[in-house]
């Protein structure tokens, strides 16, 4: 038989196959239910809509998370989310599936945490793009796009098995590097057409000793070397975070010793100082030494990339005892109803209050379009958002630079991009 890398043996499983190989075309069903966004009817419902179909395969296996906007919006978004929800009951979608305002968060955290993707299983959603973010618990996770209607109609859909890259990670992180610089340093290296069609495979000495968060954060923005999504293999560690949160039965899968790699490429992370992306385009990563002194208006900490436990901890070291600069709004948006519930637990909550931050209920926050405390003309913002094109936080008049939120909390306290170890 073959040697097969994870992807394909996840593939195989989900088509009933002993094998299956790079470039071939297959019908796939997942064993785990669907996300959709719950602020607005979502891609997958309108596409129903407007075929005039008037079931989906399976009301149980629908989830539904309102992440993205959050409480904020237009009362025409009121109107929408109404007509999203009296779909679902039209649907028979149940009540406990939908996570409505009070029990909202992003969509791919709450997935995360809830681990409706498992190690092994195919794993699709009707979000966005960054569903990357959950190849972190070790199964194949993707967005189904334009396929999103079919989907909720038949519960299966079309794939190419992908080919996949191997990127090894050895070395140990320094001081005030994490997970998210990291991850835009080797963006910088491949560029945008890095992995194209591909799927990241993420392994090496420095991946071992990641935790779950960091993980999380590695895959979720995939999409920007134009790979179809990101994976890593399950270890003791993915595996205790599985166990801790469902009792659904699995069963992981890994690589073969000599499978099948579209390229290989090995990086040592311990020579990898802070990152920073100016605008506007998202590939050009640089040291953070580069834009150091840059004066700043706003700091936004939060997205599927970066809402997790993690960076809240680590915002709330930094800010402690600390004042946020008066000529800077900092926006922390925890990223689901549960992060922001350890972080009351903690102190955490008090820390930020008390530095001067300003708290959103948790959602995707200034990432959509600025959905809270958008940028105006002549804005200057720190995120660690997934995105730093003109007019994705507001003004198109306005500038967006990303990186870690260690970086982000060091600046808001300064007034400018600040190297995050001197407050570290």
């Amino acid at each position: 038989m073959a040697k097969m890398n994870i992807v394909q043996k996840i593939l195989a499983r989900a088509t009933g196959k002993e094998a299956v190989s790079t470039g071939e075309y297959l019908i796939v069903r997942s064993t785990r239910p669907v996300t959709l966004c719950g602020d607005t009817m979502a891609r997958g419902p309108w596409q129903m809509l407007q075929t005039g179909a008037k079931k989906v395969f399976d009301p149980n296996m629908i989830k539904i998370v309102v992440g993205h906007i959050g409480a904020g919006g237009h009362s025409v978004l009121g109107t929408l989310r109404r007509e999203f929800r009296l779909w679902a009951k039209d649907m028979g979608i149940p009540r406990d599936n939908i996570l409505d305002l009070g029990h909202q968060g992003v969509e791919h955290i709450v997935a995360g945490e809830e681990c409706w993707a498992l190690p092994g299983e195919v794993y699709f959603s009707i979000t966005n793009g960054h569903t990357t973010s959950l190849g972190a618990l070790g199964g194949f996770a993707v967005t189904l796009s334009y396929e999103s209607g079919a989907y909720l109609v038949k519960g299966y859909s079309w794939i190419q098995v992908p080919e996949v890259a191997r990127f090894t990670l050895n070395g140990k992180a320094g001081k005030g590097v994490y997970a998210r610089d990291v991850y835009e340093y080797i963006l910088g290296q491949i560029g945008p057409t890095g992995t194209p069609g591909q799927v990241i495979k993420w392994d090496g000495e420095y991946i071992d000793h990641l935790d779950m968060d960091g993980r999380f954060t590695m895959c979720a923005n995939a999409l920007f070397s134009s790979a179809w999504t990101a994976v890593i293999e399950p270890d003791q560690i993915m595996l205790d975070y599985v166990g801790e949160r469902t009792s659904d039965p699995f069963t992981p899968l890994y690589s073969d010793h000599d499978a099948e790699y579209a390229q290989h490429r090995i990086f040592d992370v311990s020579v990898i100082e802070p990152q920073i992306v100016p605008p506007p385009e998202r590939t050009k990563v640089f040291p953070i030494s580069k834009c150091v002194g840059t004066p700043i208006t706003y700091g936004h900490i939060g997205t599927c990339a970066n809402a997790r436990m993690d960076d809240m901890r680590v915002a709330a070291q930094i800010l402690k005892g600390h004042k946020v600069h008066p000529d800077v709004i900092l926006n922390i948006t925890p990223g689901s109803t549960s992060i922001y519930e350890r972080c009351l637990k903690e102190g955490i909550l008090e820390t930020f209050v008390q530095a001067g931050v300003f708290l959103p209920p948790p959602a995707c926050g200034m990432c959509v379009a600025g959905a809270n405390t958008p940028l105006g003309d002549g804005d200057v913002c720190l995120s660690s958002g997934t995105c730093n094109y003109p007019g994705r936080m507001g003004s198109y008049q306005s500038e967006i630079f990303l990186c870690s939120p260690a970086t982000i909390a060091a600046s808001a306290l300064t007034g400018c991009i600040t190297d995050p170890r001197d407050f570290l």
